[in-house]
């Protein structure tokens, strides 16, 4: 095999590993009120299916983070995949909203396995600008799945119910499962330290991030950001049909318009990191979320009026999203290469776990209106905001 085609591989797996988690959610967003409906559940009982999914995830991340340290990358990804697959075509038989949940918390605990680890693979074969380029670029590449992904979702739902969208997901899956098969020994390497993973050792690390102020700074910066992307996750199935009557065969395409703005943002921010550096690319995607997010609420009381406004403003926020996501991921990672697992484990977590709260308390607030999902966005992005100001004053610090 070419070496040129063994990167090319070796690059679409790490990029479909990356998309787990965007994938598990955007390809059934479409299908959620079908679901809930078929389920005898409630509005907030379907949205729930996303939180937990995200609860799952954090728990997953703290799982699979510390094992690829040890046991080595390679192995514990294709568990972690396996275990995908499995839980995706187990969602699909779900009988009650209590199957769904308990199903999709245990997808969302596999599914974690794919950026938890493909975060460390990066991590592990670049340094600097340049980790956070190439995380970039993934990122970008792992956009352009959940771009056509609600098209394609709706278009599943639709045609053969909700169930197929599950099944759809297991068949993705495979995909980077047999990508897999192609990597070099050097993805199999365990611990060279020779000590042993304990639950005292596992929580050694995980406090020295934790005590980190640069790493709480990344860590709030991303986390918080992207808690405001998920409010807009939750609801968008929602709010696009309550107030903008879009109806689900259309939804793929609208919610489009948003995820391009994020795929442009991370081909940008791959350039832009280059020359500003990753700090600055941080704040600078921060500052815009804040701005749109905040202009986007004085309009929202009259946004059935202002569809096209409003959909330019999202695309902006995406954008923001976009400067933001693989800077702070791998600015966060980058100061413990000695043990990147783990701390792409503690980003991870805690990433999935705050998600999974506002996700449920978006949920709670939904009033069939835009509101409040974009007054919690701008109360979301606000902290970001903070945490990037925090990033740039500790940026001479050791760690």
């Amino acid at each position: 095999m070419s070496s040129r085609f063994n990167d090319a591989v070796i690059f679409l797996t790490l990029t479909a590993l990356l998309a787990f988690l965007a994938l598990a959610t955007d390809l059934y967003l479409p299908a959620i009120p079908m679901m809930t409906a078929d389920l005898g559940g409630s509005v907030s009982d379907g949205q729930l299916t996303l939180s937990i999914f995200m609860l799952g995830v954090a728990f997953g991340q703290i799982v699979f983070g510390p094992l690829s340290d040890h046991f080595g990358r390679l192995p514990v990804i294709r568990a972690g995949t396996a275990g995908f697959v499995a839980f995706s075509l187990i969602s699909a038989f779900a009988w009650s909203m209590e199957y769904m949940w308990v199903a999709r918390c245990l997808h969302g605990f596999a599914a974690a396995s794919g950026p938890v680890v493909a975060r460390a693979i990066i991590r592990d074969k670049y340094e600097g600008h340049r980790a956070a380029q190439m995380m970039a670029w993934t990122s970008a590449s792992m956009a352009t799945l959940p771009l056509i992904a609600p098209t394609l979702g709706a278009f599943i739902a639709t045609q053969f119910g909700w169930r197929a969208t599950f099944i759809a997901l297991a068949i993705f899956a495979v995909l980077p499962l047999a990508g897999l098969s192609t990597f070099d020994k050097s993805f199999s390497e365990g611990n060279q330290s020779g000590s042993k993973l304990t639950l005292m050792s596992v929580l050694h690390t995980f406090t020295e991030c934790l005590t980190s102020r640069r790493f709480l700074a990344y860590l709030a910066a991303g986390t918080m950001s992207f808690s405001a992307l998920f409010v807009f996750l939750s609801t968008v199935p929602f709010f696009f049909d309550d107030v903008f009557k879009i109806p689900t065969a259309y939804f793929g395409l609208a919610f489009a318009t948003s995820v391009v703005g994020f795929v442009v943002g991370s081909l940008t921010s791959a350039q832009l990191v280059t020359v500003w550096g990753q700090d600055q690319t941080l704040f600078i995607g921060a500052s815009l979320c804040v701005v749109v997010s905040v202009l986007a609420l004085t309009l929202a009381d009259n946004a059935a009026k202002l569809p096209i406004i409003l959909a330019a403003l999202s695309t902006t926020f995406f954008f923001g999203i976009g400067l933001i996501s693989a800077n702070a991921s791998m600015g966060a990672v980058s100061l413990f290469a000695h043990k990147a697992g783990a701390a792409s484990a503690v980003y991870g977590s805690i990433h999935a776990l705050s998600s999974a709260s506002v996700g449920a308390l978006a949920g709670v607030l939904y009033a069939g209106r835009l509101v409040e999902p974009v007054a919690l966005m701008a109360f979301c992005s606000l902290l970001g905001f903070f945490g990037a100001i925090g990033v740039k004053r500790l940026q001479k610090l050791p760690i």
